[in-house]
């Protein structure tokens, strides 16, 4: 941990700032790249390109919570709930989305848009993912009180069972906990929260070098 948590903070908004303008065209054209892909016949583009908009829209939606949070502190009663629903995101959802490509590809010989991407690239790309992932993906502890927080508190404010049990539960946990840089930057959520932005942020570009050119 850095011995200037507000240098620390302020380097890493100035990051976003350079950098979220770019990402917000590259994820425009993934869009377009999406309904594209829905208007063509390759079952392979259509799963590739529904995989590279999600990895893209996750990065960008974290970065933009991110930046947010550090800029004010006074944020994490919101912020950190809605990184922990955009943390169950990026480690379940992405891997359901990668299956599928996975599967068309392997499956798909004749399909349309098979020339177009490689697939040992691919591979690379998903390896390097899972490991960028596997710290958070091994912390037990972590995923369940994730999975909690997304189901009872930031996914659902009225739970099934519990109605907002959860959700008072979790404003009334919040009440010690620091509203300033040093206590956002030892946040658990944020520790995971950046470690998973460097994952996304490597596979995105991994899935760039797996469409042929």
């Amino acid at each position: 941990m850095s011995d200037d948590p507000v240098g620390r903070a302020e380097g890493i908004i100035a990051g976003f700032d350079a950098i979220l303008p770019e990402q917000e065209r590259v994820l425009e054209q993934a869009a377009q790249n999406v309904k594209l892909g829905l208007e063509r016949d390759s079952e392979i583009y259509r799963e590739f390109t529904q995989l590279q908009f999600f990895i893209l829209t996750v990065d960008f939606d974290m970065r933009v919570m991110l930046r947010a949070l550090l800029a004010d502190p006074q944020n994490r009663l919101t912020a950190e709930k809605f990184l922990a629903l955009t943390l169950e995101e990026a480690e379940e959802s992405a891997g359901r989305m990668v299956n599928a490509v996975s599967r068309a590809i392997r499956t798909l010989p004749n399909d349309t848009g098979a020339h177009l991407f490689e697939v040992a690239k691919f591979d690379e790309a998903v390896s390097a993912f899972k490991h960028g992932m596997s710290e958070m993906r091994d912390d037990k502890d972590f995923n369940r009180t994730l999975r909690l927080i997304r189901n009872t508190v930031s996914g659902h404010i009225v739970g099934d069972e519990v109605g907002v049990q959860n959700g008072a539960i979790w404003v009334l946990t919040r009440r010690g906990v620091p509203r300033d840089i040093d206590g956002v930057l030892r946040s658990q959520i944020v520790y995971y929260a950046i470690a998973t932005l460097k994952a996304l942020s490597e596979f995105a570009h991994g899935l760039q070098r797996t469409v042929r050119t």
